[in-house]
């Protein structure tokens, strides 16, 4: 299926490779299709609405950023996450292009699960934060982010 996007251009790709998002993203309900793209060689990735040309989300995983996410069982029921190997988790990333700076949405990750291609954005309440966001010691982390590869 060819699907037009804004930033890429027209993109042939398999429906298999949709990711449904049954209640939308925050402030984008009605989007629920999406895919991924990889962003050049970084831990980076475009979330790229099927429906809206226009609509994509810089995203990566946590543990690019420094953190992990202790996901309870409750908050993976609503994609049927079966074992923890199904479940995949990316952090959305606002870039400032003039300054190069980069602000993750650490209270609203992406959860996703690898088998059955549903997700949802787990909005963290202020005090989820402190129980369910860990940093990681530098040694884990994996290629250090840089705005320069989101951009």
């Amino acid at each position: 299926m060819q699907i037009e996007t804004s930033r890429f251009g027209p993109v042939e790709l398999d429906e298999n490779l949709f990711i449904h998002f049954p209640w939308g993203i925050a402030g984008f309900e009605n989007a629920r299709r999406y895919f991924l793209m990889q962003h050049r060689d970084g831990p980076f990735q475009w979330l790229q609405a099927v429906d809206v040309p226009e609509l994509a989300f810089v995203v990566c995983p946590p543990e690019a950023l420094g953190v992990r996410y202790e996901v309870p069982g409750k908050k993976t029921e609503p994609i049927r996450v079966k074992s923890h190997d199904e479940l995949v988790i990316l952090v959305m990333v606002s870039i400032n292009r003039e300054d190069k700076t980069m602000r993750p949405h650490f209270r609203g990750p992406l959860l996703f699960n690898s088998v059955s291609r549903e997700a949802y954005q787990w909005v963290m309440e202020p005090w989820e934060l402190d129980k369910r966001l860990r940093l990681l010691p530098d040694e884990t982390k994996q290629k250090e982010a840089s705005p320069d590869d989101a951009g």
